[in-house]
């Protein structure tokens, strides 16, 4: 019975899960705001399935399919892998419609709170799990930009 709760929804009202994650934010303080949401967000990474994982290409696919379909924090991404010569020395995301961020945005607005985003971390513990794999040394985040409007950003991880 444990296994099924999961999957059991595969989606809750957005208006439920703005709630929960801006409620979240206000009531966590800022001192362990960071901390506390870098441990959720690497647990949650960890939950990425490397199975069958043996090509960069299909590595950017799985992590398409696990933060929009297994996830479902955004209804879209647009990871790349950026080389130097050979090597990769970068992967980017372009998310569309992250659903934290809207929560995010309001607690920052309404309440002059400093919010914190739980995606980077998600995909260091990701990027850790296909580390030795793939040669990545050194991972870290690297940037975020925010070119459009609410929810939309390009985000940047150094693998090497």
């Amino acid at each position: 019975m444990a296994e099924e709760l999961p999957t059991k929804f595969k989606t809750v009202p957005y208006s439920s899960f703005f709630k929960l994650w801006y409620f979240i934010q206000k009531a966590l303080p800022e001192d362990v705001r960071k901390t506390v949401l870098m441990k959720v967000g690497r647990a949650i990474g960890n939950e990425f399935n490397i199975e069958g994982i043996n090509t960069i290409d299909q590595f950017l696919s799985a992590a398409t399919r696990f933060v929009v379909d297994e996830w479902g924090i955004t209804d879209s991404a647009n990871f790349q892998a950026i080389k130097e010569g050979d090597t990769i020395v970068r992967i980017v995301d372009k998310l569309d419609s992250c659903k934290m961020c809207f929560s995010n945005t309001y607690y920052k607005l309404h309440d002059q709170g400093h919010p914190e985003c739980m995606f980077p971390h998600v995909m260091l513990a990701i990027l850790g799990k296909v580390r030795t794999k793939f040669g990545f040394k050194n991972i870290s985040f690297e940037s975020v930009r925010k070119p459009g409007p609410i929810g939309e950003c390009i985000m940047s991880w150094r693998v090497n």
